[in-house]
């Protein structure tokens, strides 16, 4: 099919890739980081209570459930590559629903609860962004970067929507019922997800051909433009995805309930929904990595105001927190597909996206844990923030060097209206 009349294509309400777009939406907001990020602060003060761990080593179950993601990721994407998303997907996602029954009445020792992170976090790398971008990717050209952001504000849905139906859950049932109910729910997600997108695949006339252009595995990985974007997503992995968790928990420490804390953490989904969308959009009109920054120096500020806050900080500065970080979390969601699609084409998107995904979850196994040790070591978070703060102005300098770079994939030419 002709460029122009695939571009046109995109325009028309009618266009599959749009029902695609909705199922990437629906899957992301019950993937791994909402389900299990955006609501393992709440549950982890039922575990201190129940086994008297800390909140150090509880949050060392999110290092060894990303550890395992990050060795798996990169075959994930191979495979995702050869054998298609779907293929992939769905037992992914019946794996992802039985990892909370195991946490939830498998795990009474903390030698049992990392085994079970662990390999809950090698069996459902496919239920991640990895698959929804991949879809995304090949049904968009000339509105790629909306496309992808609005599919990543699904993750921002997640983090708006779980937190609250977690806060009250748990004030209504044990934390072993929630987690069988968040099990349950998952169930219900592979069979959507698989009516919205179980038909034309990209490689139907109707769809843009995807495997055409770009470089391979092996050359990407040469560049310098991929090891400037792995240490930029490193450092804001860490920073980022590790501050997750804890929302919730400073808004515990300094006296409030559960609910507030969850509306507090609803928040940050909110904002990163925000983030999300007009990341994509900027992206299809600026260079992604000066966008990509932009929303990082947001974060930083965040961070700093986070760093600032005393004990008796009222919630309203608790949420301006959460949106001002959170902004930058939706950001970082969308920029890896944004940055393959720009300097490395969809050739080998999907192995590619493995090995990013990879540094990115090595960052998000470190940074949960790191908090928590630094917060149970000073008694705050403070000191944790300001070292995130300065993490995501390094982060930011990482992306000033990649927004020098020239795209290696050349951009689409605008031509009447449509692109040549």
């Amino acid at each position: 099919m002709e460029r122009p009349r695939l571009h046109a294509l995109e325009s028309s309400p009618a266009y599959p890739g749009w029902r695609v777009l909705l199922g990437a939406v629906i899957g992301l907001a019950f993937s791994p980081g909402p389900m299990i990020f955006g609501s393992f602060g709440l549950f982890a003060s039922y575990l201190q209570g129940d086994f008297g761990w800390g909140r150090g080593q509880i949050m060392l179950g999110l290092t060894f459930f990303n550890v395992a993601g990050v060795l798996a990721s990169p075959y994930t994407g191979a495979m995702i590559d050869r054998f298609g998303v779907r293929r992939i997907l769905f037992p992914s996602l019946i794996l992802f629903s039985a990892g909370f029954l195991a946490i939830g009445w498998l795990t009474h020792s903390l030698s049992a609860f990392y085994f079970v992170t662990f390999l809950w976090g090698a069996l459902t790398i496919g239920t991640q962004s990895i698959s929804y971008t991949k879809l995304i990717a090949g049904w968009f050209v000339q509105r790629r970067g909306l496309a992808i952001g609005i599919a990543a504000a699904g993750l921002g849905l997640g983090y708006a929507i779980v937190p609250v139906m977690v806060g009250k859950l748990l004030t209504v049932t044990t934390w072993q019922i929630a987690l069988t109910a968040m099990a349950a729910l998952i169930l219900l997600v592979p069979m959507l997800v698989n009516l919205l997108v179980a038909f034309p695949r990209p490689a139907d006339p109707a769809a843009p051909p995807v495997s055409a252009d770009g470089l391979s595995l092996g050359e990407a990985l040469r560049t310098a433009e991929f090891r400037i974007m792995g240490g930029a997503i490193f450092l804001a992995s860490a920073a980022l995805t590790g501050v997750v968790p804890h929302i919730a928990l400073m808004t515990l420490d300094r006296g409030f309930a559960t609910a507030a804390a969850a509306m507090v953490a609803s928040t940050y989904g909110i904002s990163t929904i925000l983030g999300r969308v007009l990341v994509g959009w900027l992206a299809d009109r600026f260079p992604a990595p000066w966008v990509a920054l932009l929303f990082f120096a947001i974060s930083a500020i965040g961070f700093l105001l986070a760093a600032l806050l005393g004990p008796m900080a009222p919630l309203i500065l608790l949420i301006a927190v959460a949106l001002t970080i959170g902004l930058g979390f939706g950001a970082e969601s969308d920029i890896i597909a944004l940055f393959i699609t720009r300097f490395f084409g969809q050739r080998s998107f999907g192995a590619i996206y493995g090995y990013l995904l990879a540094i990115f979850l090595i960052g998000a196994s470190i940074g949960p844990a790191l908090f928590g040790f630094g917060r149970d070591a000073m008694g705050s978070y403070s000191v944790p923030m300001i070292i995130a703060a300065a993490i995501m102005l390094l982060a930011c300098c990482l992306l000033a060097l990649l927004g020098r770079c020239p795209a290696r994939v050349p951009a689409p030419v605008s031509v009447g209206g449509a692109i040549a």
